[in-house]
């Protein structure tokens, strides 16, 4: 009866301490997660809105600009370009997200973002914005692309103008000129005569003058209604979907949908078989992200997400991209229908992950995943991003157009400019606090449970063996007799037997 007692009382308490350690973690993990959700939604007042509103985290900008070394004899011969890439020239980046509008009953806020631009020459060394870098000349690439399909008295007329300003394919300007200030140039006032547009009136180029502006409104949901879709994008300009694409493969209009964060936060949790979704306004599309591998950032586990190959691949999939068949290349994508014709082809820095016979085009690319790879490194259990480079490479088709003479000798080419690295880095402050209020919290009771369900296991075990050992026990008496006969030798059987 005392065994029994014992026995009973071993697998009562091992049970309550297995089941009980389990539910209790199951339920921890729910009331956590939802008070962890809690202030994650954006709501007035809230510290994440704020955080949201003005990124606290420092944001930098470095552009790396193509200086082609041979101009004459690209012009003059067609020879393949050599380039010299110079920078970085680094600016750090300010945010501000304002007019903030909230619909309740959707569940979104809609809002504006500014942003602004501040060179920081102490992160640009050796290097000045004065520095002068031979480029393509994005007005008379661009003229040339509008001409390509028009009748050839179009092409003698554009001849006229070059000759009239003096302009050529290659152009020579200081970085200042050629990023944010822009430069004077004739030819977009003669043009502005013929299309109207005020960015031509103006008579001023630059390839980056965007600071202190806005790309359009936004509406994101906040959470409100519900975490799954948590700073998804529901609209860009008002609208839920954008027009510059041709449908896929199927006939479905998959390529125009805006899927996705705009990359700094994501529904949590995230696993490693997350597929993390963002639309980039640069691209004027949506992509997605992979799960590679872990990483460590001061106490933090986070998870790398970075772009697939598939995703620029020059794919069946990809063809409802592919706005010109000659810019239709692995690593790239032609931006001229959400960029008014202006014939952009964005890719990945180097060409990485593209052609090797892109890269062979010209002289001076080294493509490599540590310096050009886009990235997101993301804390899982609240789907933050705490470090992150976002590497885009801003290129111009060089080709002999429409047969003006100013391009009869030009190469046939895929020219980059200028590649840029959007970078931000949670400092290791934050991560440790986050750590301490989050994460630890998770470690100890994982690791508390972890002891109580071994513990709960052990003492069912102990129970499994004293129970084992009883009906050994039991078994061995009744036999112990029997067994010692049966031992016994022929002779000894004989002399014991009573033949009275």
């Amino acid at each position: 009866m005392q065994l029994k007692a014992q026995v009973c009382v071993l697998v009562v308490v091992g049970v309550v301490l297995v089941v009980g350690s389990l539910v209790f973690h199951h339920f921890f993990q729910r009331v956590f997660g939802s008070m962890l959700e809690q202030r994650l939604m954006l709501v007035p007042g809230s510290k994440t809105l704020d955080n949201f509103k003005a990124p606290p985290v420092p944001i930098f900008m470095q552009f790396w600009l193509f200086n082609v070394t041979n101009p004459e004899a690209v012009m003059m011969e067609g020879a393949t370009p050599v380039l010299q890439q110079v920078g970085p020239y680094t600016y750090e980046e300010k945010q501000l997200k304002y007019n903030l509008t909230f619909n309740d009953e959707e569940g979104t806020v809609t809002y504006l973002q500014n942003k602004t631009f501040f060179f920081r020459p102490e992160l640009s060394p050796g290097v000045s914005l004065a520095d002068r870098v031979t480029t393509v000349n994005a007005v008379m690439i661009g003229l040339g692309n509008l001409l390509a399909s028009r009748p050839a008295h179009f092409a003698a007329v554009a001849q006229l103008w070059f000759h009239r300003f003096g302009v050529t394919p290659l152009v020579t300007k200081t970085v200042r000129e050629l990023l944010f200030d822009g430069y004077e140039e004739p030819l977009l006032l003669q043009l502005a005569d013929l299309t109207g547009k005020p960015e031509h009136a103006t008579g001023k180029f630059g390839f980056y003058r965007k600071n202190n502006t806005n790309d359009g409104t936004y509406t994101v949901y906040t959470g409100v209604k519900g975490m799954d879709r948590y700073q998804h994008i529901a609209r860009w300009r008002g609208k839920s979907t954008i027009d510059f694409w041709e449908n896929d493969t199927a006939g479905d209009n998959t390529c125009n949908m805006i899927n996705g964060t705009a990359g700094s936060q994501f529904p949590r949790p995230v696993t490693r078989h997350t597929l993390l979704r963002l639309y980039v306004a640069e691209l004027c599309r949506s992509i997605y992200a992979e799960y590679q591998r872990d990483v460590r950032h001061g106490a933090l586990t986070l998870y790398r997400f970075v772009l697939p190959p598939r995703l620029l691949a020059n794919s069946p999939e990809n063809q409802c991209y592919c706005h010109d068949p000659f810019t239709c290349r692995a690593s790239m994508i032609n931006v001229a229908p959400c960029r008014k014709g202006a014939p952009v082809v964005m890719s990945t820095p180097h060409f990485y992950q593209g052609s090797a016979e892109d890269v062979a085009e010209l002289q001076g690319l080294a493509p490599h995943a540590l310096e050009h790879e886009t990235y997101l490194d993301v804390e899982p259990n609240t789907g933050v991003t705490f470090r992150a480079a976002k590497r885009i490479q801003v290129n111009l088709p060089l080709r002999q157009y429409a047969g003006i003479p100013a391009f009869r000798n030009v190469p046939d080419v895929v020219m980059p400019v200028f590649w840029v690295n959007e970078s931000a880095v949670v400092p290791l402050e934050r991560t440790h606090a986050l750590h301490r209020t989050l994460t630890l919290p998770f470690t100890l009771v994982t690791v508390g449970v972890g002891v109580l369900v071994t513990l709960g296991v052990v003492l069912m075990l102990v129970a499994a063996i004293k129970v084992c050992l009883a009906v050994r026990a039991a078994s061995g008496g009744k036999n112990r007799r029997p067994q010692r006969d049966k031992d016994k030798t022929v002779t000894e059987k004989l002399n014991s037997r009573n033949y009275s």
